[in-house]
């Protein structure tokens, strides 16, 4: 693709990869959105356990 030099080739080869340096990273992406957008637990796991610390005062 990089030979091509013809004037309606060069044309559809940059149109090609601008598209996909537009979409591309976008498509490939979703495929962490869930990954990406996890938060903790708003609640601990050891909510209703004492705090080691002040359990020994």
């Amino acid at each position: 693709m990089t030979t091509l030099s013809s004037t309606p080739a060069v044309l559809a080869r940059n149109a090609l990869v601008a598209a996909v340096g537009r979409f591309g990273p976008r498509l490939v992406l979703r495929a962490f959105d869930g990954i990406a957008d996890w938060r903790p637990p708003t609640t601990p796991y050891a909510a209703g356990a004492p705090d080691p610390e002040t359990a020994s005062n």
